[in-house]
């Protein structure tokens, strides 16, 4: 998938909800109302005054306060970050520079429209 396709994807996400995060072992999902992310990488929470990256001490409740607040835009860099803004200017970005690689596959992204999914 080009990086157009994959901006236009990700653009699905606006207006959605961050519905569900979920901690599994090497990796966490983050869940939408339907499209769902998985993600290897290290994942940054900025909001408001406070940044905090995956693992981190706060890590786990800077993320789930995440929960419930929409999406006003979702950019993907292609070897930069996977950035989602909500409404409230708070900030969840996925480091996809090559460097961070922690696995064969970034992010897996998949219950968007016509069936879409993304491997990165």
């Amino acid at each position: 998938m080009d990086e157009d396709s994959s901006a236009q994807m990700f653009g699905e996400l606006h207006g959605e909800q961050l519905s569900a995060v979920t901690f599994v072992r090497t990796y966490l999902q983050l869940s939408f109302d339907g499209p769902c992310i998985n993600v290897t990488n290290p994942l940054t929470v900025h909001a408001h005054t406070s940044t905090v990256t995956s693992w981190q001490p706060g890590f786990r409740d800077a993320l789930c306060a995440q929960i419930g607040k929409v999406v006003s835009s979702a950019i993907f860099e292609a070897g930069e970050a996977l950035t989602l803004r909500f409404t409230d200017n708070s900030v969840i970005s996925v480091s996809l520079r090559p460097s961070d690689y922690t696995s064969a596959e970034v992010i897996y992204a998949h219950g968007f429209k016509n069936k879409g999914w993304f491997i990165a």
